[in-house]
């Protein structure tokens, strides 16, 4: 008996330790919180060309130090859903700590159209960044929506110009 208790805890131990890299105790939605979008810039241009500037606060709810190691996005423009996107990164994140991090995503349609009017177009972004505790990944979300004055804009499928 004293036999089986003994590995009962020493196979407890092993769950107890392996895969918790990362966790934050008593905190299941720390990561929903951990990504604050502090600024975000859209630009389409004539040629197709634009890119998707996202600029993040990134908070490491962990005790354990962490990597930060990719962030993917999708990008809706006036409702429409015009890119989506990973770029990796490779950035230190101490224990319990904050930085800055900003991506450049770059964006290339088809065709865009000239924006007629003087009113802003709706933007909205929602993505993730992926923290790394050794072997251990984590995805803290985020999601951001305003509107922004464009020049350009891909056109609705089956549009004409």
């Amino acid at each position: 008996m004293r036999e089986r208790r003994e590995l009962l805890a020493l196979l407890a131990g092993a769950l107890l330790s392996s895969g918790c890299l990362g966790s934050v105790p008593f905190q299941p939605r720390a990561y929903d919180d951990a990504v604050r979008v502090e600024s975000l810039s859209v630009d389409f241009h004539a040629d197709g060309s634009g890119v998707l500037d996202v600029g993040l606060q990134v908070k490491n709810p962990s005790s354990d130090a962490a990597t930060l190691t990719s962030v993917d996005f999708e990008l809706w423009v006036d409702g429409r859903r015009v890119a989506s996107g990973q770029q990796h990164v490779d950035a230190a994140l101490p224990p319990d700590g904050e930085a800055p991090l900003r991506v450049l995503f770059p964006l290339a349609a088809e065709r865009v159209i000239a924006v007629t009017g003087e009113a802003p177009v709706p933007v909205r972004v929602r993505g993730g960044v992926v923290l790394r505790f050794g072997r251990t990944e984590r995805r803290a979300p985020f999601r951001v929506q305003g509107s922004q004055k464009l020049t350009h804009v891909p056109p609705l499928e089956g549009a004409s110009d």
